[in-house]
């Protein structure tokens, strides 16, 4: 276990004694030359940053080549002033720092011929000439004047390079995170909050954000640095800090079904008419999936405890939603809650600074999943809550050095519950799904109690060199968290069944309830370079080594079973008995190591000012990105945990239930993991590359223009696999496909040549990285982006992107009331799952368009618009098939770029008043229009083909939230 910790100890201490090291990752720079009218460079010359932002100005004194820097600052917005004896003094104002951004503010300075002060406003840098990574900086008129849900998820919708997997109108998925791709790429996202890692599992966000207390945010998606490990998104939040001042604000808003239009389409209104694209609906429709009525209420106050030493910050967030869910009468509720977010900042000295934060976010969505496929029964009771908090100090060691020491942790606690201990539902069956269908009855099958720790150190230093053929930013820095899982898995009865086409099928034993301990700890040592080579020429030059352990501790597990199998004869069926027996038996577990690893991940790029003038950069970069393996490992191999048994049901007397240890017929395969799994002593870590080029350019004074090509690669992605039945699946067997319109005998039948393994084959379980074919993934992005900062009374951001996916698509897709068609990554080592392509392998496509912009009018009215149009997902007609000797398998019946879903356009408009107040502040109006055309598109719909009476395909699982009216007030004082 210890291998890669020496070396990464040693690299550390070796940093630590060199002094030099790189500041987080939630703060923006300035740098600058300073030069007289002859263009010679001024030493001397005193340069003053201040800012709102600010507890106290920062303070730098040119050195011998003109040059100054601010190495960590936070963002917002700043007056550089320029003194220096004999020269002009020069005020610029309006200079806009945002997270992660090096802005270069260079002057010139005039002999003076008297005293004076020249004020230079408006000319804040919108290019960053120094650094490679691509991004949107949410900032307070992106925040807040735009219209959109106030979530993380629907502010994403509007930027460059994210695409949405599903659709927010007007705060429709309040309590459901929205996915998303980044340039193609769907996993291996980060989340940091005021510097705390907040990620959950290998990509998502955990808990639901206090939008109201957002400084700002950054998504980016390209061009990422040694400081980062995800190869996906990285989002970096910062909370507003409070000031020298009182400030705060009030924000409320409500729509209810009052301010609701009606936007199912005719054909929607009669069952079974299909509509000009072939959708239809079973069941007549008189509503779609309206929001019936929500309120967010949101209150921040934020000020001196003691001026230019301490301050503090205090938010407070409830957004409460009722909402009616496609085909169903039942309200369901999310309510999401941010108690407290708290943030203290106090000065000690001139150069060093404490800050303490902490956040309490709760969440209640009392039947998540319901749906037109999951009723009441088997939608899931969610009362979950997490806690990021953290101490963090900063110090300016001198001009050249900056210190940033962060200790902070996260807890997350998640349950999903049967519905009837809450009294929504009584007397529910078994529960069962339908695996030809995915209809649901009865209870779930994925009910949880989830704890997550995570504990986590960062060590950052800044340094700045002088020589060595130009100058040099170094950073270094040190991580350490130790991410803990504990999971419960209850499931009522032990036992869950899977029809097919209405019959009886197969049913799955389980051995819960169980709780299983999953460590990961992670340590990682990077270092960066800003090697500025010229004046027009920077590289950016990193590297990060990285070490995981994937373990668990010693634990024990006393499993229940069911009620039908409890007085099992020992001479029926012994095989199976010892089997089902070993599934319940009660063990205690020694503690493992299931994975020790050590990698190395380069970063590099550069960034030409083209032209010399700080407005036109190309820039070009190469960067590799181990996964983040979160409980991944640990949780398959460790013996306690969730585990299960599936069975040929045979239902001798009709009743659909299991009567005892005679009704078991043929073995499948085991489920779940607790044990069941071998993790390859040879595994390999995956890993995603991203090549990118972009050229951007200030095409006038604040506006930019860029064009982008991202690739991202996935290399030895793990998946399981089962090398026993893989070997032999060579027996060949024919299926008769009977087609889109779902008769038997029609013109569209097909025969389909598919291939199974021996009867009695058995079933082992492998986690590793396939080989045959291997499990890699290719994604290729055209961007095309215009920004324009607020400026002048006006904003404006632009963007066009066109992305090849080159992956294994899944053969199914989402059929939650929620979720939108998308036949994801998805790799399958079966081969009748991998018919199309090469092995398996397709190259599907999608593209978005967006436009947001303000315009701020006389009488400080003011019109701000979204107009977001995305492309329907590329997918595959499926069909579930009972293989002999083998699990039932959905098998698509033909390639994924078969069929596109529908073109999703969702215009937003917001109109708004705002009337001052003088020193007492400010009261603003707004009127809100989501989905202002009132688009009925569908979005989500069956893709399988079924031999029911009830046909499937095409059946409509959701269509677009309707057009919605929400009146907001905001009091900023």
């Amino acid at each position: 276990m210890m291998r890669w910790r020496t070396p990464l100890l040693a690299i550390y201490l070796a940093i630590v004694v060199a002094s030099v090291a790189g500041a987080q990752d939630f703060r923006g720079r300035i740098n600058g030359t300073v030069t007289d009218n002859t263009g010679a460079v001024l030493p001397g010359v005193t340069v003053t940053a201040t800012s709102p932002a600010l507890i106290q100005a920062q303070v730098q004194v040119t050195g011998a080549d003109g040059v100054y820097r601010f190495i960590a600052l936070p963002p917002g917005v700043y007056t550089v002033d320029f003194e220096l004896a004999g020269f002009q003094s020069i005020k610029r104002e309006g200079v806009r720092v945002v997270i992660n951004t090096t802005l270069s503010v260079d002057q010139q300075m005039q002999v003076a011929t008297l005293q004076e002060t020249v004020t230079v406003t408006g000319a804040s840098p919108v290019v960053d000439t120094s650094t490679t990574q691509v991004g949107t900086n949410f900032t307070k008129e992106l925040l807040t004047e735009i219209p959109n849900a106030r979530d993380i998820w629907a502010a994403m919708a509007q930027a460059p390079g994210i695409q949405m997997t599903s659709y927010d109108v007007g705060g429709s998925r309040t309590g459901t995170q929205t996915g998303f791709l980044t340039y193609g790429f769907g996993d291996q996202n980060q989340t940091k909050l005021e510097g705390i890692d907040t990620t959950e599992g290998t990509g998502a966000n955990a808990g639901y954000f206090d939008f109201g207390s957002f400084e700002e945010f950054q998504v980016g998606g390209a061009g990422t640095g040694a400081d980062s490990f995800g190869g996906g998104t990285n989002m970096a939040i910062t909370v507003k800090s409070g000031g020298d001042r009182f400030t705060g604000s009030w924000y409320s808003d409500w729509e209810g079904d009052a301010t609701i239009t009606d936007n199912v389409p005719d054909a929607f209104r009669t069952a079974g008419t299909p509509d000009e694209n072939g959708y239809y609906v079973n069941t007549p429709l008189t509503r779609g999936n309206p929001i019936d009525r929500q309120y967010d209420v949101n209150f921040n106050v934020g000020g001196p405890l003691w001026k230019q030493k301490a301050w503090f910050f205090y938010s407070y967030r409830l957004n409460d939603q009722y909402k009616y869910t496609l085909g169903i009468d039942e309200l369901a509720r999310s309510k999401l809650s941010n108690k407290y977010t708290f943030k203290g900042t106090f000065q000690l000295g001139r150069n060093n600074q404490l800050i303490g934060f902490m956040n309490k976010r709760e969440k209640l969505q009392e039947l998540r999943d319901l749906g037109p496929l999951t009723p009441v029964s088997a939608a899931r009771y969610q009362s979950s809550r997490n806690y990021p908090w953290k101490g963090e100090w900063t110090s300016v060691l001198n001009s050249r050095m900056f210190l940033d020491v962060l200790a902070g942790n996260w807890y997350n606690f998640f349950p999903l519950e049967p519905t009837d201990q809450y009294g929504f539902v009584s007397n529910v069956e078994p529960g069962r799904i339908d695996t030809a269908t995915n209809q649901r009855t009865g209870y779930h099958d994925s009910y949880q109690d989830q704890k997550r720790y995570k504990p986590q150190v960062y060590v950052a230093l800044s340094y700045f060199k002088d020589g060595w053929k130009g100058s040099h930013d170094f950073k270094f820095g040190y991580d350490w968290k130790r991410d803990r899982r504990y999971f419960t898995k209850p499931q009522p009865g032990n036992i869950f069944y899977r029809d097919l086409n209405g019959a009886v099928n197969d049913l799955d034993l389980y051995n819960s309830p169980t709780t299983s301990q999953n460590d990961v700890v992670y340590n990682a040592v990077h270092i960066s370079d800003t090697w500025k080579a010229s004046d027009r020429l920077t590289f950016n030059l990193g590297i990060r080594f990285e070490g995981y352990v994937d373990e668990y501790p010693e634990q024990s597990v006393v499993p229940g079973g069911h009620p039908a199998l409890a007085n099992w004869p020992a001479d029926f069926n012994p095989t199976e008995r010892a089997r089902y027996m070993a599934l319940i038996a009660p063990q205690t577990v020694q503690a493992r190591t299931v994975a020790d690893t050590f990698n190395v991940s380069p970063r590099a790029g550069f960034a030409y000012d083209l032209f010399g003038d700080n407005r036109t950069v190309v820039k070009g970069y190469y960067g590799r990105f181990y996964f983040n393996s979160a409980d991944t490992l640990a949780d398959r191999e460790n013996p306690v945990g969730d585990a299960r048994l599936r069975y040929q049901f045979i239902d001798h007397n009709g009743n659909r239930l299991l009567d005892g240890p005679a009704e078991l017929g043929a073995f499948r395969t085991p489920q779940g993991n607790a044990g069941g799994v071998e993790v390859d002593d040879n595994l390999k870590r995956p890993y995603s590359q991203e090549f990118s080029g972009h050229l951007e350019r200030e095409i006038v004074s604040g506006l930019s223009g860029r064009f982008s090509y991202v690739y991202k690669q996935v290399r030895d992605e793990w998946m399981e696999v089962d090398p026993s039945r893989a070997a032999v699946m060579n027996v060949p067997f024919t299926f008769v496909d009977i087609g889109a319109d779902g008769v038997r005998g029609s013109a569209d039948d097909q025969t389909l040549n598919l291939l199974t393994v021996p009867a009695g084959t058995p079933a082992s379980r492998f986690y590793t990285n396939p080989t045959d074919p291997t499990y890699d993934s290719d994604f290729q992005t055209l961007e095309f982006a215009i920004n324009r900062r607020f400026a002048g009374g006006w904003m404006l951001l632009t963007s066009f992107g066109y992305t090849w996916l080159d992956q294994y698509h899944n053969t199914t897709s989402g059929t939650g009331a929620l979720d939108a068609l998308a036949m994801g990554k998805e790799y399958n080592w079966r081969p009748n799952q991998r018919l199309y392509g090469d092995n398996g392998k397709e190259t599907s496509t999608l593209w978005n368009y967006k436009l947001i912009g303000r315009y701020t009018m006389v009488w400080d009215i003011g019109v701000s618009g979204s107009w977001k149009v995305q492309s329907g997902r590329q997918y595959g007609r499926n069909t579930s098939v009972a293989v002999p000797n083998d699990i039932t398998q959905s098998i698509r019946m033909e390639p994924v770029t078969s069929n596109r879903a529908p073109t999703v356009s969702i215009l937003d408009f917001r109109l708004d008043k705002s009337i001052r107040f003088g020193r007492f502040g400010r009261l603003t109006g707004m009127v809100d229009v989501f989905n202002t055309l009132n688009s009925g598109t569908v979005v989500n719909f069956a893709t399988t083909t079924t031999t029911t009476a009830t046909p499937s395909y095409l059946r409509v699982l959701g269509i677009l939230d309707p057009r919605i009216v929400r009146f907001g007030l905001r009091y900023d004082f």
